[in-house]
């Protein structure tokens, strides 16, 4: 039986899926690689046919990422899971290293690294995103969106998992969010600032999921209603519910609003009419606010700290992949 399965939900992006699928190999001893082809019409299982030792399965209809990667979990078999978009790589040694926190804390949910970020030609932008300088108990910063996550740099108990119900598939493009503040509320957080994978950013028209950030973002403004009905929110009184809202809708203004001033001098108008409209919509106060704007970027980026390097070097080996 494997340690690690690494589920890999694809859609029609066969040129990244052998690249992604390699970095899962490379990232951990023990694993077992499950591809999920969402039904795809192009050369992806033809390519898949090519990648040996992977588990691979197939949707004769498009369920969604969170479809494809509900199917992935239901065949899995490792004590540890993790998610790894199609288009994103795993650092050399990142599962090896984030199973071994978790052996080390038994009641511990998931645990949780930092991400090089990459433009779509997979050249790192100097970025690092770490996650909040925390450990245990993280609920109400990733309910906030005070803790920078994603299905990329987790590595997620089995039992945990499987204690509070497979991803949401109504919750289109944030299913890792939605299921991370699901388990969170329930399991302590491991964390460490140790880069653990590099996601490939995504372009207001790339055609990710994530590409389209001003929808995104307000579909997950809306959800957060459906979290708040989660036993420890319940248990809070109605203004302090009302502080997670304004808070929630402050950050996600901020981001969206620091995102239109990067896109401005690029004249990539059409996503910056979207993220300021939607801005305005959920927090108009931060519009006059931008002090925020600095405070956000302070919190979520940092200059690339030296034992980034070795990490760095190890990713280019798989550039001729």
């Amino acid at each position: 039986m494997p340690r690690i399965s690494v589920v890999i939900p694809t859609h029609a992006r066969p040129e990244q899926l052998r690249r992604s699928v390699e970095s899962a190999r490379n990232a951990g001893s023990d694993i077992e690689i499950i591809v999920v082809d969402d039904a795809s019409t192009d050369e992806t299982a033809a390519v898949c046919r090519t990648l040996y030792d992977i588990k691979y399965l197939r949707l004769e209809r498009n369920q969604g990422v969170a479809g494809a990667r509900n199917l992935g979990i239901m065949h899995s078999q490792g004590e540890y899971i993790s998610f790894l978009d199609d288009d994103d790589l795993r650092l050399p040694g990142s599962f090896d290293l984030q199973a071994a926190l978790l052996d080390a804390q038994p009641n511990a949910g998931f645990t949780c690294g930092a991400m090089l970020m990459a433009d779509q030609n997979y050249r790192l932008t100097g970025e690092v995103v770490y996650p909040t300088e925390a450990n245990g108990d993280v609920f109400w910063k990733i309910l906030e969106l005070d803790f920078p996550i994603m299905g990329l740099s987790t590595l997620i108990r089995r039992d945990s998992l499987l204690s509070v119900g497979l991803l949401n598939r109504s919750a289109i493009g944030i299913d890792d969010w939605d299921i991370f503040v699901r388990l969170s509320e329930l399991f302590p957080v491991v964390t460490t600032s140790e880069p653990v994978g590099v996601y490939r950013q995504p372009m207001w028209n790339s055609g990710q999921g994530s590409s389209a950030r001003a929808r995104q973002l307000r579909h997950l403004a809306r959800h957060q209603i459906q979290l708040m009905k989660l036993p420890r929110v319940v248990a809070l009184s109605p203004r302090e519910r009302r502080g997670i809202r304004r808070r929630t809708a402050g950050r996600i203004a901020d981001s969206l609003l620091w995102g239109a001033l990067q896109l401005i001098p690029k004249r990539e108008y059409r996503p910056v009419i979207a993220n300021v409209r939607v801005a305005l919509r959920l927090a108009p106060w931060r519009a006059f606010r931008p002090a925020a704007y600095r405070k956000l970027a302070a919190r979520l980026f940092y200059p690339p700290q030296k034992h980034t390097v070795m990490k760095v070097d190890q990713l280019l080996r798989l550039s001729d992949l």
